[in-house]
């Protein structure tokens, strides 16, 4: 199966991946979330697989899509229906994504991942790359905390990326492309993040970037908010009470 799952804040967006595709399921759940998968075999061969051999993914999701397309070319020649064709299934299988569930691995216990194929991230492509990339797992927000000062509130504009800390280097090349920001990794969790506190940086390089390559989905108008933002904060409207 082929899946995004996104907020359904962007229903109107995966139903624009869903016809860009033109196959394939569009579902909403009761979690507030809205789902568009590929199940069907031909649909798979024929459609979603043939886009990402044209469309190479350039972070570690391309580790994924390879054994994905392994463990496709298995299941045509019908490995499945032998127990050493089904291990040798289930093995990719736990190198994908999270890995197996608990209740695989029960069922399985001589289960061996095999090794990931390895990814090495050349940079940045093109800007839309980047922006796409940020529609889907960037976030701008704005920290305010109490403090000491006259006003007694502190304001700052933070946009941050995350991802699986295995994506080390992508958040690195991203820092290098965009000439700001810093890497954080959040203590006992498998992320990384790059992120841009400083205002100038914001100012200067993030919204030029995403005013002349506009979002495509919801968080669109989180950045024209943050944008709103940013124009108080240059005339210190922040350092006031109604500000």
């Amino acid at each position: 199966m082929f899946t995004i799952e996104l907020n359904n804040r962007d229903i109107l967006l995966l139903k624009r991946v869903w016809a860009f595709f033109g196959v394939g399921t569009f579902t909403e759940r009761k979690n507030g979330k809205v789902v568009f998968y590929v199940q069907s075999f031909a649909n798979l061969t024929e459609v979603i697989i043939p886009h990402f051999n044209k469309y190479p993914l350039l972070t570690n999701k391309r580790a994924d899509f390879i054994i994905f397309t392994n463990i496709i070319k298995l299941l045509k020649d019908k490995e499945q229906a032998t127990m050493v064709g089904l291990q040798k299934i289930i093995n990719m299988r736990a190198s994908m994504n999270k890995g197996l569930s608990d209740n695989l691995k029960i069922v399985f216990p001589n289960t061996k991942p095999i090794a990931r194929p390895t990814i090495n991230f050349e940079g940045i492509p093109h800007p839309n790359w980047l922006v796409g990339f940020v529609d889907g797992e960037g976030c701008f927000y704005i920290k305010i905390i109490k403090t000491k000062f006259k006003l007694g509130i502190s304001t700052t504009m933070v946009f941050t990326l995350s991802q699986h800390s295995r994506d080390h280097l992508l958040m690195s090349k991203i820092m290098s492309y965009l000439k700001c920001g810093n890497i954080e990794k959040p203590k006992g969790r498998s992320e990384v993040r790059f992120v841009v506190y400083k205002f100038n940086d914001i100012l200067v390089k993030l919204l030029p970037l995403f005013k002349n390559y506009p979002l495509q989905g919801v968080k669109h108008k989180d950045f024209l908010d943050f944008s709103q933002i940013a124009s108080l904060m240059e005339n210190n409207s922040h350092l006031n009470s109604e500000g």
